[in-house]
C-alpha cells in the first residue's frame, strides 16, 4: 500500500483526506499515526498524492487552494489518463512540481507480466513511446 511505502522513507507525517470521511477514518484504525483532515484542507506538506477517482472527468476537480503551493512542493497524481489532469496543472501553473501516474501503470504492468510469465520486461524508450500512441 502506498501509505506502508510512505513510511519506509523518511516521512515525518501523513495526512490522509477522503470525499467520504468515514472512508478515512476506516483507514486510520488499520494506520492510527495517520492524521484524517477534512477534504480540500491542505496542511503543511512536501507531497500531496491525489489517489482518487477526481480528474478522469475534466468537469470535477479537487478543491484546494493552490495559491499557498511553492516550487519546492511536489503534486503525484496516479491517474495515467489523462496524463496531465486538472489538479496537476493548476499545480504546475503555482509552480509546484508535478507527476502522472504513467510511470507507475508501466512498472505494475512490467512486474504482473512477471508475476505471470517469469520474464521481465526492459522498460525503456521503445516501451514508452509505445505508451504515447
Amino acid at each position: 500500500s502506498i501509505i506502508i511505502a510512505l513510511k519506509k522513507m523518511l516521512i515525518s507525517k501523513i495526512y490522509l483526506s477522503n470525499r467520504t470521511k468515514s472512508k478515512a477514518l476506516e483507514l486510520k484504525k488499520l494506520f492510527p499515526e495517520i492524521e484524517v483532515v477534512e477534504w480540500g484542507k491542505v496542511p503543511s506538506f512536501d507531497i500531496i498524492i491525489n489517489a482518487t477517482s477526481v480528474g478522469l472527468n475534466e468537469k470535477e476537480e479537487i478543491d484546494i487552494d493552490y495559491k499557498n503551493v511553492s516550487k519546492n512542493k511536489f503534486f503525484y497524481d496516479v491517474t495515467y489518463n489523462p496524463e496531465e489532469t486538472k489538479f496537476l496543472r493548476r499545480a504546475k501553473r503555482f509552480g509546484a512540481q508535478t507527476e502522472s501516474g504513467k510511470m507507475m501503470f508501466i512498472y505494475q504492468a512490467q512486474k504482473a507480466f512477471f508475476t505471470w510469465h517469469k520474464i521481465l520486461p526492459k522498460v525503456d524508450s521503445e516501451t514508452l513511446n509505445l505508451f504515447n500512441k
